[in-house]
């Protein structure tokens, strides 16, 4: 693996390896556990009736969202998905570290970094204000469902600013040819950064409608279905699709990874100095 940061140390004291790669394939498992939790806790002790919930009344299906409303999934997602949203900014942070170290070797253009800093600055505002979802339950359809949805929304926009900007840095920083990806990896990453767009600007979009009272147009039986396998083909685009990629980049090019390698100084020693 390529190390990156060789030289900016605090201390030589202190040991940190970073992999971008692994992080992001830890964090996304994490979210996959908060999902398959609710899941679990919802179906076995939560006392509703899953075909008559608030989201079937409103939307005329049953979103992952609906696993996250009910005790005793109240009482135990918000506790993990703690622990995701510190794994998520775990793997930005190293992210643009990784970019950071890229500008200071010439691999990728100053201007693209800064654009791509806003955009990771964006992406961890969309997981930070996911965690309202379990805040904020949904009482009514014209009570507190936006705000509940409101989050999910941003975190749609969000993982889909993760692709574009993952994929704007791996094509222009040449680290996809680095890692010995073949030509047709661009192509693909690009498609499905358009498709992945299209999916979750219909979501968004049909679940307004839907919100408002289908003022645009009527939740017919037939679009009922349609933004139901919406809802899953986003689900498969934003979790398995990344997880996948990751896994396979961590297994078949673990020995060309580039490695965030940092030196940092214990609290101990930085107290000692002063």
């Amino acid at each position: 693996m390529r190390n990156l940061f060789p030289k900016r140390t605090l201390s030589d004291s202190d040991d940190l390896t970073l992999v971008v790669e692994k992080l992001r394939l830890r964090a996304y498992a994490s979210f996959l556990s908060v999902v398959l939790v609710g899941i679990l806790l919802t179906n076995l002790f939560a006392n509703i009736d899953l075909n008559d919930s608030l989201l079937m009344q409103v939307f005329g299906f049953n979103n992952i969202c609906v696993y996250f409303d009910y005790p005793p999934s109240t009482y135990v997602l918000p506790f993990l998905w703690a622990i995701t949203l510190v794994l998520m900014l775990q793997y930005m942070v190293t992210h643009w570290l990784q970019m950071s170290a890229q500008v200071e070797q010439g691999t990728l253009n100053r201007k693209l970094y800064g654009i791509l800093t806003r955009m990771k600055l964006f992406e961890a505002f969309t997981v930070v204000s996911f965690s309202t979802i379990f805040a904020v339950s949904p009482e009514g359809w014209n009570h507190t469902l936006f705000i509940h949805t409101a989050p999910f929304f941003l975190l749609q926009v969000g993982l889909v600013s993760q692709a574009i900007s993952n994929t704007l840095h791996g094509t222009k920083s040449g680290y996809w040819r680095r890692l010995g990806l073949p030509a047709w990896f661009n192509k693909v990453a690009i498609t499905y950064c358009i498709l992945f767009s299209v999916v979750v600007f219909f979501k968004i979009l049909s679940a307004t409608n839907a919100m408002a009272g289908s003022p645009w147009w009527h939740q017919t039986d037939m679009l009922k279905r349609v933004a139901q396998g919406f809802d899953r083909m986003f689900f498969f685009l934003a979790v398995v699709v990344p997880m996948v990629n990751m896994a396979y980049l961590a297994y078949y090019r673990s020995d060309r990874l580039e490695v965030v390698h940092l030196k940092v100084s214990s609290i101990k020693d930085a107290f000692l100095r002063k």
